[in-house]
């Protein structure tokens, strides 16, 4: 995986054994997935057992989000941008180094996840509550034509937690997230016209 593909589920080391681990021995004390475990217990004990599994990599699904793109959507909908998608004060030929000091980037994420067996469903979906916070020393953003071109970072370092029903299954301790010093998005990311509150701070 190149740094800028770098995923959430990357960032809180959903591939590791012992992660998960952890993360499933919490997850089986809330009463979501005690109620499905219930449910299942005529069930074979290898299908009992495949139940954690198939809720990590469900998960792990959900979180197939690039933390690139957790730190574009913020910045394409802060406030101090919005002026430069008016073009008849920034015209399309019109380059912006646009600097940012030292901000935070907090994303909020509340996967469902239904368990289903024989195509019923068992017991209610299961809700997380992810919550990623981006640490970013700065950031100078190229804009042109009203749209962020490409980002070139300082030092960026991250926290977050996932939960179910209040119960922590993962967290993750102030870690430094390698990304590469330029970011280029291509075609451009358009800036957002609305008054949208970003969250980035």
């Amino acid at each position: 995986m190149t740094p800028q593909a770098q995923s959430l589920a990357a960032f809180f080391d959903l591939d590791s054994a012992a992660a998960r681990k952890d993360g499933l021995a919490a997850l089986e004390g809330t009463a979501a997935l005690y109620g499905v475990k219930t449910l299942l217990t005529a069930a074979p004990a290898l299908l009992q057992k495949s139940v954690g599994d198939s809720v990590a990599d469900a998960l792990k699904a959900a979180l197939d989000i690039r933390i690139v793109d957790v730190m574009a959507t913020a910045w394409n909908t802060r406030r101090d941008l919005m002026q430069y998608a008016d073009r008849a004060k920034f015209p399309p030929d019109q380059v912006i180094d646009h600097a940012l000091g030292k901000h935070e980037i907090r994303s909020t994420h509340k996967p469902r996840l239904q368990i289903v067996l024989d195509h019923s469903p068992l017991g209610p979906e299961i809700e997380f509550e992810i919550v990623v916070s981006l640490h970013l020393e700065a950031a100078v953003l190229r804009i042109q034509d009203a749209r962020i071109m490409f980002a070139r970072l300082g030092k960026v370092s991250g926290t977050g937690t996932i939960k179910c029903e209040g119960a922590t299954l993962f967290t993750r301790a102030t870690k430094a997230v390698t990304l590469p010093q330029t970011l280029s998005f291509g075609a451009g990311l358009p800036l957002a016209t609305t008054t949208k509150v970003a969250d980035a701070a």
